[in-house]
């Protein structure tokens, strides 16, 4: 099967997203993935800017994946390439749009199969082709929409995104949700599709990554990878760190919140904490894998409650104990085996409670990595999606 990707980001920026390990994996099992990835935008958002390897070079692409990249429009490259603020969705919305065409031919010449959606400006594409469409529900695309521009949401933007996320799940020919949340949010049958861990990758660079960070350090270490925007508590964060001056808090990632996150560290004098800012994935989770608890700091809202976080699953697999705050999806996964805690004081006290407490920590360990490797991992995730797809299309008489 052929699968056509169009990619509001760039492919070789540091947020592998679940797009990233999803088509890796289907590529794996013999499908020929063409990502059609957006040009360079001038954003501080992790996902719009290559990162590379130590040595310089792009990350290697997988076997059966190939990048092409969206051509800009002449008349368009000034806006994608202006620094200005609060333009993302702007310049999401034209990539998307001008793209349309460009999309089409690709479909039509390379003789797509399968065109996979996840964004609401990708709308349009729905009807315009004969190849089977599939629409991915990730995230809680509305409530983004208020994180993003609070003002274009409550100015009408509320509605409009509804809309388009509505169209999108009853115009595309088939349908997945990342969490149950979210599929409590959409009016058809579709398949339930989690996020995950590679395990064999993750099982390959876990002992490096314990090497290297005790070498680093004599402080028990607490890390957080990901990005630091809206919907992450950096002020938890902050506070944690305050109450436990002998922990060694690394946080890895990038993101619009960066550059005040690192204000406010030094402004307080945070000398515990670390931020290494983007990292490429297998050194991110190099350095993951030395740390003795995870943290996952979201913030209580629509948008984390309907997340299925990867980080979750990458921090399971890589058996580390996990401290979260409660939000409706990790709390559904995690019960009996996260700590959870939504103010500075509990949230301190639970990440200590896995030092003072060590046979604790195993039991945990034990049952998030037992769940990544029976249930949420990425082979078992594209086989079930690639039966979903078959099944579908077979019904619709594709083969």
């Amino acid at each position: 099967m052929k699968i056509l990707f169009p990619y509001l980001s760039r492919w070789h920026s540091a947020n592998r997203s679940r797009y990233h390990q999803l088509l890796t994996h289907l590529g794996h099992r013999g499908h020929r993935i063409f990502v059609m990835e957006a040009p360079p935008i001038a954003l501080d958002d992790i996902s719009s800017r290559d990162i590379t390897t130590a040595d310089g070079d792009l990350i290697t692409l997988p076997a059966g994946l190939e990048i092409v990249e969206m051509r800009a429009p002449s008349l368009l490259r000034p806006l994608w390439q202006s620094a200005i603020p609060r333009t993302k969705l702007l310049k999401k919305a034209a990539i998307a749009i001008s793209s349309l065409g460009e999309v089409e031919r690709f479909i039509s010449h390379q003789r797509i199969d399968l065109l996979f959606l996840y964004n609401l400006p990708q709308l349009p594409l729905i009807g315009r082709t004969d190849c089977h469409v599939h629409f991915d529900l990730a995230d809680d695309l509305v409530a983004m929409l208020e994180g993003e521009d609070r003002l274009l949401f409550r100015l009408g933007g509320r509605q409009l995104a509804a809309w388009l996320q509505q169209r999108m799940v009853t115009g595309a020919h088939t349908v997945s949700v990342a969490s149950e949340e979210l599929a409590r949010t959409i009016t058809r049958p579709g398949l339930l599709l989690p996020n995950g861990a590679d395990i064999a990758f993750l099982d390959g660079i876990a002992p490096a990554g314990r090497q290297d960070q005790s070498a680093r350090t004599d402080s028990p270490v607490a890390g957080f990878v990901g990005a630091f925007e809206y919907w992450v508590d950096i002020d938890l964060l902050l506070a944690v760190a305050e109450r436990l001056p002998h922990w060694h808090f690394l946080l890895a990632g990038g993101g619009r919140r960066l550059a005040d996150l690192c204000r406010r560290v030094a402004e307080r004098r945070l000398v515990n904490i670390e931020l290494t800012g983007p990292l490429p994935y297998t050194a991110a989770m190099r350095r993951l894998a030395g740390v003795d608890v995870c943290l996952l700091p979201f913030i209580h809202s629509a948008v984390a409650n309907g997340s299925c976080p990867l980080k979750l699953f990458e921090y399971a697999a890589l058996r580390r104990p996990i401290v979260s705050t409660r939000t409706s999806e990790v709390e559904r996964l995690g019960r009996g085996w996260i700590a959870f805690a939504d103010d500075p004081e509990s949230f301190a006290a639970a990440i200590e409670r896995w030092r003072l407490d060590p046979p604790a920590p195993h039991t945990s360990i034990d049952q998030g990595r037992h769940l990544v490797e029976t249930s949420f991992n990425w082979p078992v995730l594209a086989a079930r999606f690639e039966s979903f797809i078959a099944e579908s299309r077979s019904h619709r008489g594709a083969y």
